[in-house]
């Protein structure tokens, strides 16, 4: 009797690795290939794979042709004093925004200086629109970055844009002491200061609780003063600040691409660290921080996390599997966006181009994994933000290249009715104790979860490991283009549960 060998193959958590050797698995197992799959089931969130949650339309609403930023802002109605959590849309320079489950296109309403609505002589109220530009018209990006403070946000156009939920209103903001930089894309607000940055290695900071005073030659000893600094050591000239990183008022990361440094307590009495003279932050959105203050960013290098305010230097996400495509990516060609998923703890990561489909990934923080994720060209996002709208957990929201806004949802099994084509490549596998015997794979049981949907296997077979994954994934690639499949051994169909033993 021929020795036979019963071989038990589970999902391989460890996600997609493109650099490990094919031979060289433990436990957790990673695949070679694999898309729109992640290692935690939406059934039941057990860590035993499945696909990727579907994607479904927050709204009905179609923003516009180009949606230039996704922000959310919390404001108070003065009358009835109700706290209210919004989600602001820019598309086409066109402000809107989400409040429950309703979309208001905001318009200004011309007021006095108490607030009340000035009117015509026929008692009706002045009204004009409210927008910023079509796309943000400096910077490398299209997107606008803007910042929250006092229920109002503010915008980083050619000039800066202070944008009033309530009334509608949008100002620009004016000096009442010195002059406000302009055409800075970048801003974010940290110990009650605004700051912009983005033009080149000097960041400014406005005065302490007063957003218009930018005198930046006022009296040394006045600590709440407005400041202005730069992101290298004395006498060097460094490179352009990409991204403007707050974590609560304990410190604020500033990152060109190719360095970040630290800046710990205020900008006046603090201190200024070089963390990293090598790895930086691509773009103002290539990056998400997590609630306790991890930060995962895209570099030239690929993913890497820092745990900001640490001191130490940022380390690279998942050495072994880190894919050669999140290398060397074109900021300049590429709409890099990143948010981080409180409900399934670990980040996204969208890399859209202006045409065509994008490079899209879900890292699995706990696993150290990393997942492709693949959507019609029509769901790319070009922005994204975590939204907390009170009735739970905060959710990313995703603004697509059509017009709308998207979630991922555990409920869905499609993307908004488009089909999710998943597939997971798992081994290569040697059936036989060395290289030299060959072997014959004589049965095959399939044990899927309860409330599975079916699932598609074929074996692909090779002479080297090497050859068998090649084979497989070029039968993945047919399948993913509706094309016939072609080079595979065996296949069939498994529902739930278990399913009858296969001989091939």
């Amino acid at each position: 009797m021929p020795k036979t060998v019963q071989k038990t193959l589970t999902f391989p958590l460890a996600g997609v690795s493109r650099r490990r050797g094919y031979r060289e698995q433990s436990r957790p197992y990673a695949a070679p290939w694999a898309v729109n799959v992640r290692g935690v089931g939406p059934l039941e969130s057990r860590e035993r794979g499945g696909s990727r949650p579907g994607l479904v339309k927050v709204h009905s609403n179609d923003f516009g042709s180009t949606i230039t930023a996704v922000i959310p802002v919390t404001s108070v109605t003065a009358d009835t004093n109700t706290r209210n959590r919004d989600l602001v849309v820019i598309a086409d320079g066109v402000f809107s925004y989400l409040r429950g489950i309703i979309v208001t296109q905001t318009e200004s309403i011309l007021q006095d200086d108490n607030g009340q609505s000035i009117l015509t002589d026929d008692d009706e109220e002045i009204v004009f629109e409210s927008e910023a530009s079509d796309v943000n018209p400096v910077g490398d990006s299209d997107a606008f970055d803007a910042a929250e403070r006092g229920g109002k946000l503010y915008l980083a156009d050619s000039t800066l844009l202070e944008y009033d939920p309530q009334t509608g209103v949008v100002d620009t903001v004016v000096a009442t002491e010195g002059s406000i930089p302009t055409s800075c894309p970048l801003v974010c607000v940290y110990r009650d200061r605004l700051f912009l940055s983005g033009v080149n290695h000097v960041w400014y900071a406005s005065r302490q609780s007063n957003f218009t005073d930018w005198d930046f030659g006022a009296d040394l000893n006045d600590q709440g003063r407005a400041v202005a600094g730069q992101v290298d050591v004395a006498g060097r000239i460094g490179e352009t600040i990409q991204a403007l990183i707050p974590h609560e008022d304990k410190f604020l990361v500033m990152a060109s691409r190719n360095s970040l440094w630290t800046m710990h307590g205020d900008p006046v009495t603090g201190s200024m660290d070089r963390v990293s003279s090598e790895i930086g932050v691509l773009s103002p959105s290539a990056w998400a921080k997590a609630p306790d203050g991890l930060i995962a960013f895209l570099s030239n290098d690929g993913i890497y996390m820092l745990s900001a305010g640490s001191g130490k230097h940022p380390a690279r996400f998942s050495e072994e599997r880190l894919p050669d495509e999140l290398r060397n990516v074109d900021p300049d060609s590429n709409t890099i966006v990143m948010a981080y998923d409180v409900r399934s703890r670990g980040f996204h990561l969208f890399i859209t181009p202006a045409s065509g489909l994008g490079s899209h990934w879900w890292i699995d923080v706990e696993n150290k994994a990393l997942w492709p994720v693949r959507l019609a060209e029509g769901h790319q996002p070009i922005a994204a933000s975590r939204f907390d709208n009170g009735s739970g957990l905060s959710e990313v929201i995703l603004g697509c290249k059509d017009g709308y806004l998207r979630k991922f949802s555990d409920d869905e099994t499609d993307d908004d009715g488009t089909d999710i084509d998943s597939h997971v490549l798992i081994g290569p596998i040697r059936i036989t104790s060395n290289d030299i015997t060959d072997g014959l794979l004589a049965e095959l049981h399939g044990i899927m979860a309860d409330n599975s949907g079916d699932v598609t296997w074929r074996v692909v077979t090779g002479q080297s490991a090497e050859e068998a994954v090649d084979a497989a994934v070029a039968a993945m690639t047919l399948d993913l283009a509706d094309d016939e499949v072609t080079g595979v051994a065996a296949e069939g169909t498994w529902s739930e549960l278990r399913n009858k033993v296969v001989r091939p």
